[in-house]
């Protein structure tokens, strides 16, 4: 059994409490409603004058999809354009940064319903012209999770993925413009995660090369070693050499969103997750919740991982981890789905993440709260929050909201 499991049944969950007495201030406004599905979020510079703006997919009739840009006016108000209306599909979640080597952000997005992955490139600097739509691969069952980097070294962005209906990680070689407008080169990572969720890039061994976060939110049947939280290391050659498949915690079931992220300061990188979603993934919402995943290096020399739960919460669906009160430590903002158990709170690192938080309750009763990210949307060097909620499968369709909480500074300021 992995270090993280036997650590977590030592500690427990932290001491935890709601508390009114909170170090900051958020205010809550309301940026689009009229989404026939909401789910799909990214905070990015698109027209590149120095306010962060929100990428957003919305799913019409559940027969076709738009993908939608906010521009930010720097204050935090919000216009919503459009980059591509009307694909047949369901768009979701995606990954916008520099796919044509331009240096204008792009958007890679997945097709939950044909399987497909499609890429829209930005018509920067000639603003007035339409994204360019390109189709990456149409054979990837219910594509679900998207992310860029250079995996091969070659210095263009690759785009790696998931499909939780194949159990499926793999990544898509950039071919350049004379291969855009067709099927990318597709190398298979890892097909034996039942129910494949976030893949997330990052340097995890910090040897320079680009490893791959990954989660499943069911074992695989027979095979308990392969975890539902893994790290893959990339070769260094990936289309050539296997990744190398790392087990972080093969123990703890329903690892839903999360990243990488340095949650301890000590320059290498851990793991925040939400665990459960619904009780179909996980029946017992005692063990729904966000941990940490600590890094450390074994006496061999290997890497190993600490599981430090931060609190429980029935139904998380996302964490994002950042330093949301200023006081130089790592705070999550974390989102919960499933009907009736629907919102989004903030968890506050009181100086020791190993044993003890605060969670303060941001929006309450909002169903099918599903992905969450932290930005500064204002330019003010205060962090804030942004989240969607969708409508949990028809059953709360009142919801299709994308919200932000503006952080507002602690109340002395």
């Amino acid at each position: 059994m992995s270090i993280g499991f036997w650590t977590a049944l030592l500690i427990g969950f932290p001491a935890l409490a709601d508390d009114p007495q909170v170090s900051i201030r958020f205010s809550e406004s309301l940026i689009e409603d009229r989404y026939g599905y909401a789910y799909g979020l990214a905070a990015v510079d698109i027209d590149q004058d120095g306010n962060l703006d929100l990428t957003s997919a919305d799913v019409r009739n559940e027969t076709h999809s738009n993908l939608y840009w906010f521009r930010n006016d720097g204050q935090g108000t919000f216009e919503r354009r459009t980059i591509h209306a009307g694909e047949p599909g369901w768009f979701e979640r995606h990954a916008a940064g520099d796919i044509n080597g331009d240096e204008g952000p792009d958007v890679a997005i997945v097709d939950n319903l044909d399987g497909r992955i499609l890429w829209f490139a930005n018509p920067l600097p000639r603003k007035k012209d339409k994204w360019q739509r390109y189709v990456v691969t149409t054979d990837l069952p219910r594509a679900y999770d998207v992310a860029l980097a250079d995996l091969d070294g070659d210095l263009d962005n690759d785009i790696a993925a998931s499909g939780y209906d194949s159990g499926v990680f793999c990544w898509f070689e950039n071919p350049g413009p004379e291969g855009w407008n067709s099927p990318w080169v597709r190398w298979e990572i890892d097909h034996h995660m039942s129910n494949a969720r976030t893949i997330r890039a990052a340097d995890f061994n910090r040897d320079g090369k680009i490893d791959l976060l990954g989660t499943a939110s069911q074992l695989a049947p027979g095979d308990p070693q392969r975890g539902p939280l893994v790290w893959y290391q990339n070769p260094g050659d990936p289309r050539r050499q296997e990744w190398t498949r790392h087990v972080i915690d093969a123990e703890s079931p329903a690892p839903i969103h999360g990243h990488p992220i340095d949650f301890d300061a000590d320059g290498d990188l851990d793991v925040v997750m939400a665990f459960g979603l619904t009780r179909s993934y996980l029946s017992d919402l005692e063990r729904h919740g966000v941990a940490w995943y600590e890094q450390r290096t074994d006496s061999a020399g290997n890497l190993a991982w600490v599981r430090h739960p931060i609190g429980k919460l029935p139904c998380a669906a996302e964490a994002h981890a950042a330093d949301l009160d200023g006081d130089g430590d790592i705070d999550v903002a974390a989102t919960a789905w499933e009907k009736g158990h629907g919102g989004v709170v903030w968890f506050e690192n009181l100086g020791t993440p190993r044993t003890k938080w605060r969670r303060h309750i941001l929006k309450e009763k909002w169903d099918s709260a599903n992905q969450v990210i932290i930005a500064d949307l204002n330019g003010d060097g205060r962090l804030d929050i942004a989240a969607t909620a969708d409508d949990g499968a028809k059953s709360n369709a009142i919801t299709n909201e994308l919200r932000w909480w503006r952080n507002e500074g602690s109340n002395t300021d």
